[in-house]
C-alpha cells in the first residue's frame, strides 16, 4: 500500500540517538614527514557509537619546515600529501589504495570538482581559486580584478605557502568501508582490535611545485585528528544488532567499492597496438581509470618533479584508440577513440576528438546526465600541455622546452575512464568478473605511427597509471573480527 494511504503508518521509524563529534588522535605519535616517521596510524572506536563516515573527515596542518624556498600544492588537496591510504583491522588489511595521491591529483579532482568545487577547495585544501599566493587568500578581490574565471584553470604558484608557514587541512578519506553510506557498527568491532587508519607520508617533492630543490622530508604533518560524526544509541539497539547478527549466521555485511592500483610501462616511440596488463582479480569491477605520464624531467630548464606539478600532469600517449580486454572479451567491443596524431590538421582537428573520451570518462563516474558531466575539464585543461599543444605525456618536448606544468601554469590533466557495468547482460553481481575464471586483464593501446615517431613527440618511456573501482563486502564477525570479500 502506497505510504500516502497507509493510515496505519502513524509515526516514522526511528530510534532514540544522540549525534555527536569526536576527534581521534595518531597512537604512534604526533609529527610525521617522509624522513622520520612517515606511518600515520589513527585507531576508531566505540562501545555505544555508530560512525557515520560520508560526515566524518581527516584534518591537520602541514608545515613547510624548508627555511628558505616556497611551495605550492598541486591538485587534489590535502590527499597529494599520502601515498597510501590503508584501512586496517587486528593485524589484517581492509583496504589498501595505493598512489592515493595520485588518484586524487591526475583522474578525482579534476574530473568531478567543478570550478566553483575549486573555489571551495581552497578553502580545504590550499587550491588555487581566485587568488594566487597563501596571504591573499584572506584578502577580498579589488574591484575590477580581471581573469577569475581564467585563474580557476591554472595551478598555485610555488610562493603558495612560504617558508616556515603551515596550513590547517581537511580531507574525507576515498577508500572501501569509509566511503559508503552505511553507519559502521563499532561496538561490534573488538575492541583490543578497533579500526585503524593509516596514512603514509609522501615524499616532499611530490605534493607540488616548489621554488627550489627541497629535502624529501621537508614537509611535516603535524596536529592530525579524525573528526568522526558519531551516532549514540542505546544498549537495547546494540543487542538488536547483535540479534541480527545471529540471524545472518554470525555476520553483519556492508558493501562498499574500493580501488586496485596498477603500473605498467609504454616504451618511448612505440606504435601499434600495445597490450598493457593490470593484474586485477575481481568478482565485480565497476569502473577502470588510467593516466599516462613521463617521469624522466630531461627539460632544458633543468626541472624535475619537485620543482612542477608531476602528480597531475598526463598526455594521451599518442592514442588513437584504446579498450580493455577481459579474458577473450573487448569491452567496448567498438574502441572509444582518441586523438594520436597531435600535429593532425585539416577538418577534423585533433583538438576537436576529444569528446568521446570525455564521454566516457563521465559514465565511469556515473555523471553523463549531469550539466556539467566532466568537472573542469576543457579545451585549455584537457589533454594539453604547457608549450600550448597536444600532450601525449612527455614532460619535455625533446628540445629543451618543458611541457609539464609549473609554477602558475594552466593546468594540464588527461585521465581516461570506462564504465564496465554498461556492458553487463547478466550478471550475479553488476560489473566485470575476472576472478571466477581468472581472466587476463589487459589495456590495449592503438597508438599512432605518426604522433609516436618524432624524437620530439614521444622523447621517453612513460608509465601508465591504472586504477580498477571495484565492489567489495565486509562482513562484521561475531567475534568482532571483520573480513571481506571482493
Amino acid at each position: 500500500m502506497p505510504s500516502s494511504i497507509d493510515y496505519s503508518r502513524v509515526l516514522p521509524l526511528s530510534i532514540p540517538a544522540i549525534a555527536r563529534r569526536k576527534k581521534f588522535y595518531p597512537a604512534n605519535g604526533t609529527a610525521f614527514n617522509f624522513l622520520g616517521s612517515n606511518e600515520i596510524r589513527i585507531q576508531v572506536g566505540s562501545a555505544n557509537a555508530l560512525l557515520d563516515p560520508t560526515h566524518s573527515y581527516i584534518e591537520c596542518e602541514v608545515v613547510n619546515a624548508n627555511a628558505a624556498q616556497t611551495f605550492g600544492f598541486d591538485m587534489g588537496g590535502l590527499s597529494t600529501m599520502f601515498s597510501d591510504v590503508i584501512i586496517e583491522q587486528g593485524g589484517r588489511v581492509l583496504s589498501h589504495c595505493h598512489e592515493y595521491n595520485r588518484l586524487h591529483s591526475s583522474v578525482l579532482a579534476p574530473a568531478q570538482t567543478s570550478k566553483d568545487g575549486k573555489a571551495t577547495e581552497s578553502l580545504t585544501g590550499a587550491g588555487r581559486a581566485y587568488n594566487g599566493v597563501g596571504v591573499l587568500s584572506v584578502a577580498p578581490r579589488g574591484v575590477g580584478g580581471t581573469g577569475e574565471s581564467y585563474s580557476n584553470q591554472a595551478h598555485n604558484t610555488d610562493a603558495f605557502l612560504p617558508a616556515g608557514g603551515g596550513l590547517r587541512m581537511t580531507m574525507g578519506l576515498t577508500t572501501g568501508l569509509f566511503s559508503q553510506d552505511k553507519l559502521i557498527p563499532l561496538p561490534l568491532i573488538n575492541p583490543n582490535e578497533p579500526i585503524t587508519i593509516v596514512l603514509r607520508v609522501a615524499s616532499s617533492d611530490m605534493p607540488g611545485c616548489w621554488n627550489g630543490a627541497p629535502a624529501v622530508g621537508d614537509l611535516q604533518v603535524i596536529n592530525v585528528s579524525y573528526n568522526a560524526h558519531l551516532i549514540e544509541v542505546g544498549r537495547d539497539v546494540i543487542d538488536q544488532f547483535r540479534g541480527v547478527q545471529e540471524d545472518m549466521g554470525g555476520q553483519l555485511v556492508i558493501s562498499g567499492q574500493d580501488w586496485e592500483y596498477g603500473a605498467g610501462n609504454v616504451p618511448a616511440a612505440s606504435a601499434g597496438e600495445l597490450p598493457i596488463r593490470m593484474p586485477t582479480r575481481k568478482r565485480s569491477i565497476k569502473s577502470m581509470f588510467w593516466t599516462c605520464t613521463d617521469n624522466s624531467y630531461a627539460g632544458g630548464a633543468g626541472i624535475n618533479e619537485a620543482l612542477c606539478f608531476n602528480l597531475s600532469y598526463a598526455g594521451n600517449c599518442n592514442v588513437d584508440s584504446w579498450q580493455l580486454k577481459v579474458g577473450s572479451v573487448t569491452y567496448p567491443p567498438t574502441p572509444i577513440a582518441g586523438w594520436g596524431d597531435v600535429a593532425i590538421a585539416g577538418a577534423t582537428p585533433a583538438v576537436m576528438q576529444r569528446g568521446e573520451s570525455a564521454m566516457e570518462l563521465a559514465k565511469a563516474f556515473g555523471t553523463l546526465g549531469y550539466t556539467n558531466p566532466t568537472g573542469y575539464l576543457s579545451t585549455i585543461t584537457y589533454g594539453t600541455d604547457a608549450a600550448g599543444g597536444m600532450a601525449n605525456g612527455d614532460n619535455t618536448n625533446g628540445a629543451g622546452a618543458d611541457l609539464v606544468a609549473a609554477s602558475g601554469g594552466v593546468i594540464n590533466v588527461c585521465p581516461f575512464g570506462i564504465d564496465l557495468e554498461a556492458f553487463q547482460r547478466t550478471a550475479i553481481e553488476s560489473g566485470i568478473d575476472t576472478e571466477t575464471l581468472s581472466q587476463e586483464t589487459n589495456l590495449i593501446l592503438n597508438i599512432n605511427a605518426v604522433g609516436a615517431s618524432p624524437a620530439a613527440l614521444a622523447a621517453h618511456d612513460k608509465v601508465l597509471n591504472m586504477w580498477m573501482l571495484f565492489d567489495q563486502h565486509y562482513y562484521f564477525n561475531r567475534d568482532g573480527s571483520i573480513t571481506f570479500s571482493n
